[in-house]
């Protein structure tokens, strides 16, 4: 299983990642994400979604490395 996660970050600093739903494959989260929209955000495996922090998405197919670029 995979959770689609929202990347938010706040003019005053600090960001938030918000879960948004789960798939059974990776495949699902990632078309959603794309269908979606979602530009800042990634798919995370579900076992993993509590301890995000410092971890990188499934696949690198979202642009989390902004985040961590500036």
């Amino acid at each position: 299983m995979y959770t689609l996660v929202l990347f938010v970050c706040y003019l005053n600093g600090g960001c938030k990642t918000l879960p948004i739903e789960n798939f059974t494959t990776e495949e699902q989260c990632l078309y959603a994400m794309k269908d979606q929209g979602i530009r800042h955000g990634g798919c995370y495996p579900y076992e993993a979604k509590h301890r995000m922090k410092g971890m990188h998405p499934a696949k690198q197919r979202s642009d989390l490395w902004l985040l961590h670029s500036h």
